[in-house]
Order: structure tokens, then C-alpha cells, then sequence
């Protein structure tokens, strides 16, 4: 199994808004109502992990993605 430090951060549509999930992770970290709020967090969580931010689409799809892999 990865470490989880290597995994991406998600964004993705939660039944209370938006949630910030680690790849694999069951549980979301944190679940947020705007989805800006998300995506700023999960690219802080990223750029601190030195791995990706993956933002999806309400229908799932992948949006937009950024990596803070060196």
C-alpha cells in the first residue's frame, strides 16, 4: 500500500457541498459549502504534501488538476 502522503488530495460533490478527500481515503477531510473553499485547501494540503490537487466536476469528471510534485 502507497503512503498516504504520496496521494492526491480530491475535490469532489458531497451531499453538504464539496468535500476535500485524500486518494483511497474513505472519509473525506473536511467537507466545505463553497467549493473555493475546497480547492484552496486541498492545493495547500497538496503543496504541503508535495503531491497533486485534483478538482472534479459535480458530475465527477476531472476539472482542472495541479501538481506540486518536485
Amino acid at each position: 500500500m502507497a503512503e498516504s502522503r504520496n496521494q492526491a488530495e480530491h475535490v469532489v460533490s458531497h451531499e453538504d457541498g464539496w468535500a476535500v478527500k485524500a486518494e483511497g481515503a474513505e472519509q473525506p477531510t473536511k467537507v466545505y459549502e463553497n467549493k473555493q473553499d475546497a480547492i484552496d485547501r486541498a492545493k495547500e494540503i497538496a503543496q504541503n504534501k508535495g503531491t497533486s490537487a485534483v478538482i472534479h466536476t459535480k458530475e465527477g469528471k476531472i476539472q482542472n488538476q495541479y501538481n506540486y510534485s518536485s
